[in-house]
Formats: C-alpha cells, structure tokens, sequence
C-alpha cells in the first residue's frame, strides 16, 4: 500500500514540473539575475552604442536590448562591467548579468569562455588623428604614440600592422581614449568606425584618415552553460525584431 501512494505522489510532482517547465517566459526558464529583469552587461561608454544621457543609458545597444527585453516580455536593466569582464565571461558567471551587449566583436578565441547569439551589427576598424598632426596613415606612426582600448579588435589591429616602433597606449576603458588625446598623451586612436565616427559630431579638431575592413560582427554574449534557452530566445526576438522592421528603426536613429 505504502508503495502505490509514493508512487502517485511521484506521478503527480512529476505532472507539475511538466506544468512548470512549459510555462515560458519566466525566470525558471532563462535562469535570471533577477525575477522578471533582463539584466545586461556592458562597457560605458562606448557612444552611439552605449552611453550615458541625463542619468540614464541610451545608445544603440541600449535601445536594441530594450526591443528584445520586451519581446521576451521582460523588463530590462543596463549597467556598466569592464569589457574584460564581459570577454572572458566573469561578469555573467559571477551573477552580475544574464547577457552582455557591449560591441562585442565575434571571435573564436573569444568563444572558449562565452557563447555569442547571432550577429547583430557589422563592423570595421579606423584611425583618429588630429587635423592638424600631419598623419595620413597608419604607417606614419613610426616613433608616435598609438591608443587603443585593451583586448579589442582595434588592439589586436594596431598590434598587428602598426609600424615597429609604434608605441601602442592601451586603455581599459574605451572613453579614456579621447581624454588622452586631449591631455597629448597618444596622437592617434585606432579603434571601431562607429565611435571613432561618432567623435566627428561634436570634435571639429579631429578626423579619421584611414578605415579598415576587418568584416567583424558584433554578437550578444551569454556564460558557457545554462543559458541555452535564454540565446535561443535571443536570436528568435532579434529575427523578429529584423523581420517587423524594429531593427532598422532603431539603426537609423542611431545612425541616420
């Protein structure tokens, strides 16, 4: 007798964890940070693709991520890791965030300790100089001072076709690039066309001499494991979000 109940009780905590696991949406099922809350890493700032406005994050990857959060139907919340953090998968496995959005070049190397959705925006590299500097090309940089932020695409580029005896300044924050070339301490920033571009808008002191196609795409970043769910459901909102045309909406407000 004792044998038939534990047996239905089983039956029946087995029917509720089948009820359970087809409710979608929900924080069982993506394993969130926190209940209800799409939380996303990334590196700040990084403008037009993330950055700070009235006290609040705007940008591209910021808008993007919002148009995902609600077709998942979550809400989002965007706050500031270092991008190493990000690459290396430490802030998501450290319970910091869910995803990171962060203009995350997609890389092999980069893929050994974190899973990428599908591409969402294509890339190529550039150098930012002063007008007035003289430097034409990246082969001018023979003796100068190059800045690149650490463990990006644009350092790997510098390191690997700057001049010899180019001296490569890495920061680890994007947004200290400029300030150093305004304080003098570097005479050129190699990095992606999108925020070297951006920099045009308000800086008429600067421009971009040379652009490197490079045919990088940016990718969202999850842990290793236990968010397969989560990236599926990523990569289906942003097929959603390209098929109902939200994606381009948000491209040319960001990019005209």
């Amino acid at each position: 007798m004792r044998r038939k109940t534990n047996a239905a009780l089983m039956l029946v905590l087995a029917f509720a964890l089948i009820a359970s696991s087809c409710a979608g949406g929900g924080t069982g099922e993506y394993d969130l940070v926190a209940e209800g809350t799409l939380t996303v890493c990334s590196e700040v700032p990084y403008r037009p693709m993330e950055f700070e406005e009235g006290g609040v994050y705007v940008g591209f990857d910021v808008d993007l991520m919002q148009a995902i959060a609600d077709e998942l139907g979550l809400e989002m919340e965007f706050i500031n890791t270092g991008f190493d953090a990000i690459t290396t998968g430490s802030a998501m496995q450290g319970g910091q965030c869910d995803i990171a959005a962060s203009s995350i070049t997609i890389l092999p190397e980069r893929e050994e300790n974190i899973d990428f959705s599908d591409g969402y925006f294509d890339a190529e590299q550039s150098l930012l100089v002063k007008k007035d500097s003289g430097i034409t090309s990246l082969s001018d940089f023979s003796g100068r001072t190059l800045g690149v932020q650490s463990v990006t695409t644009g350092a790997m580029y510098a390191e690997e076709n700057a001049p010899a005896d180019t001296e490569i300044v890495a920061f680890d924050a994007g947004g200290d690039l400029f300030v150093a070339m305004e304080a003098g301490q570097i005479e050129g920033i190699l990095q992606d066309l999108v925020v070297n571009g951006d920099r045009l808008v308000d800086d008429d002191t600067v421009t971009i001499v040379e652009t490197y196609p490079t045919d990088e795409v940016y990718g969202l970043a999850v842990q290793e494991e236990g968010k397969e769910s989560l990236l599926e459901a990523v990569n289906d909102a942003l097929q959603t979000l390209r098929d109902n045309g939200t994606y381009d909406t948000i491209f040319a407000k960001w990019f005209g």
